[in-house]
């Protein structure tokens, strides 16, 4: 729906942000399915006509709402869009920069990531951070004849893990910093877990 005067028009770009901040302040509260427009507008204190004039429905306001959240943590990427440090490890700030920015809006994303959350949502979350594991795989260009794992195995395992761990860190509201599992979660991509638990392995060939 949007164009680019809905871009840089103050007074939409005003009404968005109140109706994003409602979404993101009622879904903890009554949760995704029980939102209603009206809930949406009377928290907004905005009304249902103005609601229609920026979105469909609220599947369509979750959309734009995943993008601002998105607009808060990116750049996890470079500027050029192509992740450019070799050590696995300088991604660990990056990691946790995510991870403090979903820890700013906890409830939001508990709600939205927990048994009673949306699929959908949790699937773009999970989406994105496999975007970021594939840009970085990139500009390493492992050679296949030395892959033990094929690589879209290895970034929608990394993708779901990481997206399961931020679920288990929500609902157990934070045990550990946000840098403390990060580092957690880039030993385990970079050692994989027999080296992390220091468990011996043979590794057959």
């Amino acid at each position: 729906m949007a164009n680019a005067t809905d871009k840089t028009d103050p007074r939409i770009l005003r009404t968005r942000r109140l109706l994003r901040d409602a979404f993101i302040a009622l879904v903890p509260e009554k949760g995704f399915d029980s939102v209603t427009i009206q809930d949406l507008t009377d928290q907004a204190t905005l009304n249902r006509a103005t609601f229609y004039l920026h979105y469909r429905d609220k599947n369509e306001l979750l959309d734009d709402v995943f993008d601002a959240l998105i607009q808060d943590i990116n750049p996890l990427l470079d500027a050029s869009g192509e992740q450019t440090m070799h050590d696995p490890y300088q991604m660990v700030p990056r990691i946790a920069m995510m991870l403090n920015h979903i820890a700013a809006h906890d409830d939001f994303y508990r709600s939205m990531l927990g048994t009673q959350g949306v699929s959908g949502f949790a699937a773009r979350v999970q989406t994105y951070i496999e975007k970021v594991l594939s840009a970085w795989l990139n500009v390493h260009n492992p050679e296949e004849t030395q892959q033990k794992v094929n690589a879209e195995v290895a970034v929608h395992y990394v993708g779901s893990a990481y997206l399961g761990v931020i679920s288990w860190w929500l609902e157990n509201g934070k045990p550990v910093s946000s840098e403390h599992l990060a580092t957690q979660l880039m030993h385990l991509t970079a050692l994989g877990l027999h080296q992390s638990l220091g468990i011996p392995i043979t590794v057959q060939k």
